[in-house]
């Protein structure tokens, strides 16, 4: 069973990631955005999931190693170190710079040239095609010292045209180093254009098996098919995950775009860019609805469905008849679910006494567990629950119904909780309509608690559709929950796509009008062309 510890809270920091390399590459007026984008779940996976790492004490003998192989996508890289607590986020700002520590190229840190480096960094890159070899290294030299850390190295596509690398691969198939994981973010474009029209490198999975290597396929940016990988470690041999990814993934107009594999972006643009990067948002199903049942059967395919139309999430609302009048399943159900997908699990307890099932909805494997505050029987018993689950790894989350304030004594707690559920219709009732006071309710309430300091997701959940949604994505939230929506449609995966679309052309709206208010529309315009026809064409970019 496959673990991320709050994966709420570390998608958020994967947003942070590119939020600060696009920050550093604006202000240096260079740099690499499309390859720290697209490796930005990988490296956000191992740096805050994965990892054996102290960045305090960084020279410990038995710590996991991570060797930057495509050394180019160095901003992403310090952004990650940086959020790790290698140094304060604000000197992202000198990347480029005269003397600064964060050069165009990671330099690797010791306390010899420690003003030219920071800590974390173990590799001193630049040349394309070595890291794996240095990686092969670090492998033996610990196999030898008898210690059982991992080295990780990350692979470009483009530098596995490099002959060394393919010798490289022999030799650590030569020795099994079983300590070795390799991720290749195969983005399928290098520095001069695809790497198909450069020199194709397919077919991949199959040239290194053939290498003797244990390996696997996923989508780079599905954070819970990276960790559920990076955790299986391999028995007898070196393992490479092939990371399918999106050069320059989050902003439109760069993703897949060869143009932006080393070029920055104007610095007035990044108003407008990081509102973008603000507004990615999830879908989250939930499999109650819909006209077939909720036997587990049913459950199943619906889970199924979902992931195959790539929801980020599936949601799960658990009834006790109690709280509310209807009654659906309970941990036993989920846990028996829970092997069918590795799709994280959105759980909504609509139960009167969440405390007393705590820890069963834990151990059924929910990533995700919102409590109602009308449940709570005091401040205390609410942070008895949150500490629980966030010492589980799981992220917590606080649900009110429409017709209840936000909780005073909730206020506290606002830097733990990953999500906040504004509910929009009563809980219980199936069909409902979504309640429209409840879209004045998330403008006012959105705003205020994040002034109080909570920098989690917003989830609508209640009576959203094709209607209803903009509403709730205007005011600030950025997790969907759907049911009938989806379920209830003849034509899921064209429902799937036409809500995407509505949401994508409502930002791309809202971008076009930052553009104009900041005096730069020709300019925005000029560099957003082919997305803003691909829109006006009704296609989903």
């Amino acid at each position: 069973m496959y673990s991320i510890n709050r994966y709420l809270r570390l998608k958020e920091k994967i947003k942070e990631i590119r939020k600060i390399a696009l920050t550093g590459i604006a202000e240096a007026g260079s740099g690499h955005p499309g390859a720290s984008f697209s490796a930005a779940e990988i490296m956000g996976s191992l740096y805050f999931q994965i990892m054996n790492i102290d960045l305090k004490n960084y020279s410990l003998a038995n710590r996991d190693y991570f060797i930057n192989s495509k050394a180019h996508s160095a901003p992403g890289y310090y952004a990650t170190l940086a959020l790790s607590g290698s140094f304060p986020k604000d000197e992202i700002k000198t990347l480029r710079k005269l003397h600064s520590r964060l050069q165009g190229h990671p330099v690797r840190y010791s306390e010899h040239q420690k003003n030219h480096s920071v800590p974390g960094i173990e590799y001193s890159g630049g040349s394309e095609g070595i890291g794996l070899s240095v990686s092969i290294g670090i492998s033996l030299a610990n196999r030898l010292d008898g210690y059982d850390n991992m080295v990780y190295c990350l692979l470009g596509d483009g530098e596995t045209n490099e002959g060394q690398v393919w010798e490289a691969s022999m030799a650590a198939s030569k020795f099994r180093l079983n300590n070795l994981i390799a991720i290749l973010d195969r983005n399928k474009i290098q520095q001069d254009g695809f790497t198909e029209d450069i020199m194709p490198i397919d077919p991949v999975k199959e040239k290194w098996s053939s290498f003797n290597w244990d390996v696997v396929e996923v989508d780079g940016h599905r954070i819970e098919q990276l960790i559920t990988e990076l955790l299986r470690k391999p028995k007898d041999k070196p393992k490479i995950i092939i990371a399918n990814t999106v050069k320059g993934n989050g902003i439109k107009h760069m993703a897949n775009n060869p143009q932006w594999h080393g070029k920055a972006p104007s610095k007035k643009h990044m108003p407008i860019l990081l509102e973008e990067l603000e507004g990615e948002y999830m879908i989250s199903p939930s499999i109650i609805a819909g006209p077939t049942g909720i036997d587990e059967k049913s459950l199943i395919e619906k889970i199924e469905t979902a992931e195959k139309y790539r929801s980020e999430m599936i949601h799960l609302d658990v009834m006790d008849g109690i709280f509310v009048p209807n009654t659906t399943f309970s941990h036993k159900t989920i846990k028996n679910i829970r092997s069918v997908t590795n799709v994280p699990f959105d759980t909504h307890l609509m139960i009167q006494s969440p405390a007393d099932e705590l820890d069963d909805f834990i151990d059924a494997g929910c990533d995700i567990l919102t409590i109602h505050s009308e449940v709570c029987k005091s401040e205390k018993d609410f942070e008895t629950m949150n500490t629980k689950l966030i010492s589980n790894g799981v992220s917590p989350g606080l649900a009110i119904n429409p017709n209840t304030e936000f909780p005073q004594w909730a206020i506290p707690f606002l830097d733990q909780l990953d999500v906040i559920i504004i509910m929009s219709v009563n809980p219980g009732f199936a069909g409902q309509k979504f309640i429209p006071e409840v879209s004045s309710k998330m403008t006012k309430l959105i705003p205020l608690l994040r002034k109080s300091g909570f920098t989690g997701y917003f989830e609508a959940d209640g009576g959203i559709d094709l209607s209803t949604i903009l509403n709730a994505y205007n005011a600030g939230c950025r997790i969907f929950v759907m049911g009938n929506a989806i379920f209830g449609s003849d034509d899921i995966q064209s429902r799937l796509k036409e809500t995407r679309l509505k949401i994508d052309t409502n930002l791309e709206q809202q971008l076009l009008q930052k553009s104009q208010s900041l005096d730069i529309k020709d300019d925005w315009v000029k560099g957003r062309k082919t997305v803003l026809e691909r829109f006006q064409l009704g296609v989903l970019p």
